[in-house]
């Protein structure tokens, strides 16, 4: 009898170790609220095939996890690594109705995680976030795993979720007769990138990873360990990539696949470091990753990976795209109808593309000159004027394709933050510094400069003549404001001159010698040349009228501005100037004299 139970028992080891197991994953990373694709608002048309040239959109999207289910069935995960808002004016509803996380779950997400951008209203307003979702019906499970809560109140709405279980560090299901393991975590650049979560705190990733990779193993035993990662990596220029996610699965090597974000960079193929899996889709929902592997006595084998590009060769999902235009009609009663905006009328139209840098090929792109000369349009005609106004690449999200504008297409260029007016949007600011403080700033972006990265700096309102073989921080020989007034570099110089940005990049700004490590010192100082204590007290005010400060957006400058150029054909918009074609570069290399 003993050996008879003892044959079964090794068949029956066997036959578990020879099991073959399939699942199919679908995922998505950096969606930034791109309901209505990517491409001209008014060229979108999702129910229909072969008509135009967009890219993306949710009605697109549910079709193909609605195709993968019907084939797929059980052996289906459906996950997105973080950064699922913010983009479109859409976000602009989401703490009152939570619509996106709504959409999400119904049209067939599991598991998603949080990106940085999820927390660019505030770690209390992404709570408002969950919780209207939740209240509204069914959303995808949240797996954020870093997430360090502090004894303040500043995070108390978030905790309640994380304690309702609405967010979970970890979670395990079964797919297939398969235990899985999935946990969701940000990396270093993602966590520098938050400017606004306190008190809320976030763990080293690396650590958290440990962590949790060994409470799924030892503590769960599961088969398969997912991270949704919102930390990334970028392509090496030799047909590699380096970044983040690559570090990490060399340090923790137990994780089976990584679901990649925050890079915004396309893998066609999947990447491979030890036995972790690594894959990316890019952004803006383009493609969609379609990872099918099998799982055999303990070890993961891709069968099959690549990228499904959604484009109109794919019939919308009619029910999902009726309940995006009914949330654009509560888009126009809301937000845009007291402005005298509609989402779909013309504002204007270009004959051309104005691009955004690209950060893979590191070009700057003519896109930060016109946002520059916009806001400086705006600032001179409503509100006092400016001399010089920056803008980061980091905060210009999109280009204007050729076409009609929208209102809607405006906004997706300039597409971040909120202000304390609580409208969308970072506010317009306004400091003064002196001549060399302005160089010293010039000198920071000359030093780190790489065009078509987040950090990079355009600069509208005036030319930078600099030579580039001088020293460290001492390159920069002459500025020249747009009306012809040199600039007084000198350290004696007492003139101020006014410097306009949005508060994200204020909060950079303000805290330029802590990050510099003492070498620039730079003190943001009101007209009369005192020193600023609170930043947000140098809001511009567009209607002094009215009480309080009525703030401006840099995507209201956008639509100001588009107004302004001349209606050449007589048709009634606008048209761009051909000058944004092609960028011009305002910082001019010279020799010295």
């Amino acid at each position: 009898m003993k050996r008879i139970l003892l044959i079964f028992l090794v068949l029956s080891l066997f036959v578990t170790l020879g099991r073959s197991q399939r699942l199919v994953i679908l995922h998505t990373n950096d969606m930034h609220s791109k309901l209505t694709g990517f491409g001209p608002e008014l060229a979108y048309t999702p129910l229909t095939v072969d008509d135009d040239k967009t890219v993306g959109g949710f009605a697109r999207l549910a079709t193909i996890i609605k195709q993968e289910k019907k084939e797929n069935g059980d052996k289906l995960l459906v996950l997105d690594a973080g950064d699922f808002l913010m983009g479109t004016i859409f976000q602009a509803l989401e703490p009152e109705t939570g619509f996106e996380l709504n959409l999400m779950k119904r049209i067939g997400y599991d598991f998603v995680t949080l990106g940085n951008h999820e927390f660019d209203f505030g770690t209390q307003v992404l709570g408002e976030i969950i919780s209207s979702a939740t209240n509204n019906g069914p959303i995808p499970q949240i797996v954020a795993s870093s997430l360090k809560f502090s004894q303040l109140p500043g995070d108390d709405k978030l905790q309640n979720l994380y304690d309702r279980g609405v967010i979970k560090p970890y979670v395990v299901v079964e797919k297939n007769g398969l235990k899985i393991g999935i946990f969701g975590l940000l990396g270093y650049n993602a966590v520098e990138d938050i400017r606004f979560a306190a008190p809320l705190g976030f763990e080293d990733m690396v650590k958290v990873a440990k962590k949790y990779v060994k409470i799924l193993r030892d503590q769960e035993h599961v088969d398969l360990i997912i991270l949704l990662s919102h930390s990334g990596f970028y392509p090496d220029g030799k047909g590699g990539y380096y970044g983040e996610d690559l570090d990490l699965a060399k340090k923790v090597k137990d994780i089976d696949i990584i679901i990649s974000g925050h890079t915004h960079v396309k893998s066609p193929q999947y990447i491979q470091v030890g036995k972790t899996i690594i894959v990316q889709t890019g952004a803006y929902l383009h493609n969609v990753g379609r990872l099918e592997i099998d799982y055999q006595g303990g070890k993961v084998n891709v069968v099959d990976y690549h990228l499904i590009h959604v484009d109109d060769q794919i019939p919308g999902d009619k029910e999902v795209h009726d309940l995006i235009e009914a949330q654009k009609q509560l888009v126009d009663k809301e937000i845009l109808s007291p402005l005298g905006l509609e989402y779909s009328t013309p504002i204007g139209e270009t004959s051309f593309d104005i691009i955004r840098g690209n950060h893979v090929k590191h070009e700057a792109g003519p896109m930060g000159n016109f946002v520059g000369d916009a806001v400086k349009y705006y600032v001179d005609k409503y509100a006092g004027g400016a001399d010089v106004i920056v803008t980061a690449e980091g905060v210009i999200r999109e280009s204007i394709l050729t076409g009609p504008i929208t209102p809607a297409d405006a906004f997706r260029v300039m597409s971040l933050g909120f202000g304390q007016d609580d409208y969308i949007g970072y506010p317009l600011m306004r400091v003064y510094m002196t001549g060399h403080e302005l160089k010293q700033l010039m000198e920071l972006a000359i030093f780190s400069n790489d065009p078509g990265t987040d950090s990079y700096l355009y600069f509208a309102g005036a030319t930078v003549y600099y030579d580039p073989k001088g020293g460290f921080l001492n390159k920069v020989r002459r500025i020249v404001l747009s009306d012809g007034t040199e600039v007084d570099i000198s350290r004696k110089g007492k003139k101020l001159y006014s410097v306009v940005t949005d508060s994200y990049i204020m909060s950079f700004i303000g805290h330029v010698k802590k990050m510099s490590y003492g070498l620039v010192k730079i003190v943001p100082k009101d007209a009369e040349g005192n020193p600023v204590g609170d930043l947000w007290n140098t809001r511009l005010d567009f209607d002094p009228n009215k009480p309080g400060v009525q703030e401006g957006k840099e995507w209201l400058a956008l639509i100001s501005y588009i107004d302004s150029f001349e209606d050449k054909d007589g048709n009634g918009l606008p048209e761009i100037p051909e000058r944004y074609a092609k960028f011009n570069d305002n910082f001019i290399a010279i020799s010295k004299k």
